[in-house]
C-alpha cells in the first residue's frame, strides 16, 4: 500500500520544516513548497491526497493555487491555514472550496485528525 502524499505551502520555513517532519513521523509522503507560484509547477507533474496551504504564502495568492485544485480531475483534499479569524471567502463573495480551516496556532495532533478524516473520505 503506498503511502498518502501530502503537499505543505508554507513561506515559513519553520513551520515547513515542523510540519513535514511532524507527516513524515505519522507515516505519509510529504512535499514542502514555500509558495504558490512553485507549488503550481509542482502540481502539474505530481498528484497528491491532500495540499495544505498557509492562506497568505508568497508570491502566488494561495486562492489561486485552490482554485487550480478544484479544476483538477482528481482533486486532492485542501486545507487552510491561518490566522485569520473571521470568515473566509473566495473573492467573487462564494465560498471557498476547502475541505478545512486551520486556524493558528494550531495543534498538530487535531490537524492530523483533519487530514485524516479528508484522506480517508476520498
Amino acid at each position: 500500500m503506498q503511502k498518502p502524499k501530502i503537499m505543505v505551502i508554507d513561506g515559513e520555513k519553520e513551520r515547513r520544516d515542523v510540519l513535514h517532519i511532524f507527516f513524515s513521523r505519522e507515516g505519509y509522503k510529504v512535499k514542502v513548497v514555500d509558495n504558490g507560484s512553485v507549488a503550481k509547477k509542482v502540481l502539474r507533474k505530481e498528484r497528491f491526497d491532500l495540499v495544505l496551504c498557509d492562506w497568505a504564502a508568497p508570491e502566488v495568492y494561495n486562492y489561486d493555487v485552490i482554485q487550480n485544485l478544484n479544476k483538477l480531475k482528481k482533486r486532492p483534499g485542501i486545507g487552510i491555514i491561518t490566522c485569520w479569524s473571521g470568515k473566509i471567502m473566495s473573492i467573487n463573495n462564494g465560498d471557498l472550496d476547502v475541505d478545512f480551516i486551520a486556524r493558528k496556532p494550531f495543534d498538530l495532533s487535531h490537524l492530523l485528525k483533519q487530514i485524516r478524516e479528508v484522506i480517508k473520505a476520498e
